[in-house]
């Protein structure tokens, strides 16, 4: 199975102490919403511990969700799901090929790319804090992104997270790279130009607390993948 939701930006405007590292749990709810008045709104759970994470991709109608967990200790990251009461998942390796974005996932913050920003000058106040547009265009996207300085995790590195799966894309996470993308985008507004799409995002549920369970995989039979 492969995580195969892809969510073009991350939004969060919200006072946070400040850390070399995020600890703590949200939840990101990306909306899609296309010409012809379909929308499409998926949700995804982040939960950053000191030395590994997990993240719940909400599926949605009958289909299982998928918890996926990475642990860098021992190079490794386990798909989890249940259904009808089966418990099934498999475990694997923690590589490029697997994890196509894991060299954006597992760089420390600050160390991306120094492309000068192109902030508009715009400011807005979200949950009282002060929030700096910038603008992004590629030949695909056209994004306007507020940037909430107090919060020093990357954007990138968290997108990246999604990227699981042999095979898998990083077209998104690549334009925010290539655009120095450093902090977290906020109330960001991106069209598709390809597909005739608008997203919005939004942040909900941000907490310092995370539940131990989220990480346990007890009761699941697993396959392992091998390189």
């Amino acid at each position: 199975m492969k995580a195969r939701i892809i969510f073009f930006l991350f939004a969060l405007c919200i006072v946070l102490p400040l850390h070399a590292q995020f600890k703590g749990s949200f939840d990101f709810i990306a909306t899609q919403q296309y010409l012809n008045g379909n929308v499409r709104s998926d949700t995804i759970q982040y939960f950053f511990a000191e030395e590994k994470l997990a993240i719940i991709i909400k599926a949605g109608g009958n289909q299982p969700d998928l918890r996926l967990l990475f642990q860098p200790a021992d190079s490794t990251i386990t798909g989890l799901f249940e259904h009808n009461g089966n418990k099934g998942g498999y475990i694997l390796p923690m590589n490029q090929k697997y994890w196509p974005g894991m060299h954006y996932a597992l760089q420390d913050y600050g160390t991306g790319p120094r492309t000068q920003l192109n902030y508009t000058g715009t400011q807005k106040e979200i949950n009282g804090t002060v929030c700096n547009e910038i603008i992004c265009e590629s030949e695909k996207y056209d994004a306007s992104l507020f940037i909430a300085p107090e919060v020093e995790l990357s954007l990138v590195q968290v997108l990246a997270y999604q990227s699981v799966g042999a095979g898998e894309g990083t077209e998104a996470v690549d334009f925010l790279s290539d655009c120095g993308v450093q902090g977290f985008a906020v109330e960001s507004t991106i069209k598709d130009k390809t597909r005739n799409a608008t997203i919005t995002l939004t942040i909900k549920n941000i907490s310092p607390k995370i539940p131990e369970t989220v990480f346990n995989t007890k009761g699941f039979q697993l396959s392992e993948v091998k390189e």
